[in-house]
């Protein structure tokens, strides 16, 4: 295990991923640590565009946090576009067709994307055409990171225990391997989990090292 890292720090290290990856957040807690980790790069007047699927973003969040840093959470939060989506065929059609026009207007170079695994628990949606817009939601945030956007994936999906294996792609009928399949994607990764003394979380800097801390 690494020397502890306080886990403000480490959420704001999710917001720089590598030039062309995508960094993740996920688990208990995830959308709200996000959120005030957005209050830091709001306030030296940085545009930012989230996408957010399930109705995960909360202004107050970023209002509180900016506040504590000594600045006007009013400020903070005209700087961030928000557009919603709450079925997977609107994700798609987010990602694929509005978030890039929509960083070039704002020329804003960190997207956020709440909730993507979450909007794809749809039953009634055949797992076939599920499967098909989730590639093409992760071409589409694909290019924009190759592009030298900083794109965060951020979800509060249960991260998978450190036995779980991780497989190209999730197994026929499995939904919930879409998370899984974010989670082998992102770099940096930041896992959380509420536990009974706490909290316990993981950050992953890439596939070969990791470092823990609990609060």
């Amino acid at each position: 295990m690494g020397n502890p890292v306080d886990i403000e720090i480490a959420s704001s290290l999710c917001l720089s991923p590598p030039p062309g990856k995508m960094a993740g957040i996920f688990g208990d807690g995830a959308c709200p640590l996000a959120l005030r980790a957005l209050a830091r790069p709001l306030l030296r007047g940085e545009a930012v565009v989230a996408v957010d699927g399930g109705n995960r973003f909360d202004p107050y969040e970023i209002g509180k946090a900016a506040r504590a840093l000594g600045g006007d959470g009013r400020e903070a939060l005209s700087r961030i576009r928000v557009s919603r989506a709450f079925t997977c065929h609107q994700m798609e059609a987010l990602l694929v067709r509005k978030l890039p026009s929509a960083l070039a207007r704002y020329d804003a170079r960190l997207a956020l994307v709440f909730g993507l695994p979450e909007t794809f628990t749809d039953a009634d949606v055949p797992y076939a055409e599920a499967c098909r817009l989730f590639r093409s939601c992760l071409s589409a945030l694909r290019r924009i990171a190759r592009k030298g956007v900083r794109v965060v994936l951020v979800g509060k999906a249960e991260p998978p225990n450190s036995a779980s294996r991780f497989s190209p792609m999730p197994a026929a009928g499995n939904r919930a391997g879409f998370f899984r399949h974010l989670a082998r994607t992102a770099e940096p990764m930041l896992l959380l989990r509420r536990e009974e003394n706490g909290w316990r979380w993981e950050l992953r800097a890439d596939a070969r090292a990791a470092v823990q801390g609990g609060r």
